[in-house]
Order: C-alpha cells, then structure tokens, then sequence
C-alpha cells in the first residue's frame, strides 16, 4: 500500500523543513513568517505519524487474525511488545551515537551536565523538557509510552473499533480540558500540551488503532461514514478556529484543535496518495523519493535536527548572496548533507541489526 509511505514521507517532509526554518539563525522577516507556517505543517505533521502508528499496529495485529482472539494472554502481548522495542531501540541507540558524533566533529564535543538526565537520554526516557542531546527524541519517548499502553487498551476493547474510537475520545479530550485548567505558565501545562506525554497524541494514536481496524475489516478501504463525520467534525472545528481568530483570542493549536483536524488530514493524505498510484505498480519519481522517505521516516526524524543545528549557523554565515538566496542555498545544501547522512546512518543501522540477528542465532555453548 504505496499510499502510507507516502503519507509518512509527507509528514516528515512538513516536519524537517518547520525545523530549518525554526532553527534558521538568521531572523528575517522571512524566515519568521515561513517558521510560523512551518510550525502549523510540523504539528500537523506529528499527528499524522501517531495515526499511522496506530494504524500500522491494529491494521497488522488483525492481518495476523489476532481479532479471532482478542483476550490474548500475557505472555503474547509481552512477546508482541518486546518485538516493538526490538524496531525501535536499535535505532533510537544508533541515532544517539550519531548526534553526538555529531557534536564532537563541529562543535568541540558533547558536555554532560546532569549524569541521571545523561542517562535518561540513553534509554530514551527524558522526554523533551530533559533532552540534552537531541529534543526530537521526545518523539522516541511518547511512541514508546504508546506501545505501553497498546495491550491494556486491547485488553479493555478488544478488536471492537467502537469502543477504542470512544477510549481515544475520552483520553484525548481530558488531556485537552486538563491544558486548558492549568496556568498557562507551569511546567505541567506544556508537559501536558505536547512533547511528554502519551495524553498530547492519545487521540491521534487510537484514531490510529480505530481505523487500522475499520480498513483492515472493510477490505482495505474507508467508508462513506467516516468521510462524512470527519468533514462534519472538521467543519466545526474551523468554524470555531475562524470564530477565535476573528475576536482575537490567541488559538493554541495542540489545545484541541489538533484533535478536530486531524482526522481530515489523515483522510486527505490517503485519497490523494490512493488515487496518484491506485492503477500504477511503479511511483513517478518525485513519489518514490517521497515514498522512500516515508519509509525511513522514523530514522528522519532522530537524526534530522542535530545536523541543521551543527551545519546551518556555518552556512549562514560563509555563503555570500543576499538574505533569500542564502535560504535557498541552505537549504538546498541542508538537504543534499541530509539525505546522505540519512543514508549512512541507514546503511549502519542494517549493519548492526545483521550482526545482532547473527549473534542472536549463534548456538548455546
């Protein structure tokens, strides 16, 4: 199904060009106005790939008929989970060697400050307010708290798309009520409201695991209802957003407005990715670079920020042109470092899962 690469290409494409531009050094005009649309695409970008966490995890479990037998005991799900971690961890330990490779080449090295939060970066457990190293690790973070969570919401609904759908509502929405309770000026109010906490993307995440279910039963399509209740849910959620805008009120997009515009992205991204290649085998090529993205998107988005912070300072300041071809130049530039940074890391990380694989296989002495 070309259509999830491509969605997940999509999104991670949003998402690497926010970082350039929110961490481009030079402040234009410019640069500002393209950062705060930028910041818009990001988040939407980030929800997009909880969804399809979601969807990926439900869609497979029911491929592999687990639905027949949705009081799967202990000793599966701790099997199923442990194989999650063994996807997610080789990279995530690789992408922190990387970043501070990194640090040491361009920047004198890496400082450890704190041993304990040091350390909390190494297993993956700081979270976004305590990454030293690299803040898109938060992201390694929450997906991990997610597949936390995934059996005790099987074990609570089942294969019943109904019930996890009403779950994701209700967890989703408290979190949300819960940002809009605290002070706006705490720690807690931004560990709820993004980057921290499974709360942020819950309903991102079980509209995931609803729809992985739904497409799964339906013969890999969506239906006219989920068409329908999306533009009506989304409909509301603009006509409120205009409504605030109109009358001033400063709108934080992630206290609520993620959750009503979100599934339409979602939606969106797959009947335009289903319909460029529902009849065609092989991807044009602007798609299959977007594609090909898609499918190292995790690795994308651990690795991708420590390079823009190491190499866009010295860009800007070496290249000679005027403020808007230095951008374009950077960026081009960024983006050639990028893909080949990307590509051995990529190359070393099917390197190391082979030699795991080889010293997992090697029989008892």
């Amino acid at each position: 199904m070309h259509w999830i690469d491509l969605t997940k290409g999509l999104a991670i494409l949003g998402i690497v060009l926010f970082h350039f531009f929110q961490n481009y050094p030079d402040r234009t005009t410019l640069v500002a106005a393209l950062d705060r649309l930028g910041a818009k695409v990001g988040y939407a970008g980030v929800d997009i790939f909880f969804v399809m966490a979601g969807f990926n995890v439900s869609y497979v479990l029911a491929l592999k008929s687990v639905k027949n037998n949705p009081d799967w005991r202990f000793k599966e799900w701790k099997s199923w989970l442990f194989k999650r971690l063994d996807r997610i961890y080789p990279s995530y330990g690789l992408a922190v060697l990387f970043s501070l490779l990194l640090y040491q080449l361009f920047q004198g090295g890496y400082e450890i400050k704190s041993v304990p939060i040091f350390i909390l970066n190494i297993v993956g457990f700081a979270g976004y307010q305590f990454q030293t190293i690299n803040p898109g690790f938060w992201f390694f973070t929450v997906i991990l708290q997610a597949y936390l969570v995934t059996p005790l919401i099987f074990h609570l609904c089942g294969f019943r798309p109904g019930k996890i759908l009403a779950v994701a509502i209700i967890g989703g929405g408290l979190t949300k009520l819960a940002c809009l309770l605290v002070d706006h000026t705490t720690d807690l109010y931004w560990y709820l409201l993004q980057n921290d906490f499974l709360g942020s993307y819950f309903f991102q995440y079980g509209l995931g695991l609803y729809w992985g279910i739904i497409f799964f039963n339906h013969r890999n399509r969506f239906r006219k209802i989920d068409y329908l209740w999306v533009l009506s849910v989304f409909a509301a959620g603009a006509i409120g957003y205009g409504y605030l805008t109109y009358t001033g009120v400063d709108i934080i997009y992630m206290e609520g407005f993620d959750i009503l515009f979100t599934p339409l992205f979602f939606l969106a991204c797959y009947q335009i990715f289903h319909s460029l290649t529902k009849h065609k085998e092989k991807l044009l090529p602007p798609l299959s670079m977007l594609s090909l993205m898609g499918i190292y998107s995790y690795q994308i988005y651990l690795i991708h920020q420590p390079l823009l912070f190491v190499t866009l300072p010295r860009l800007n300041r070496t290249l000679p042109g005027n403020s808007e071809l230095k951008i374009l130049t950077s960026l081009a530039i960024a983006a050639i470092l990028l893909t080949l940074y990307v590509l051995t890391f990529t190359e070393v990380e099917k390197f190391l899962r082979k030699w795991i694989g080889r010293l997992n296989n090697q029989p008892a002495q």
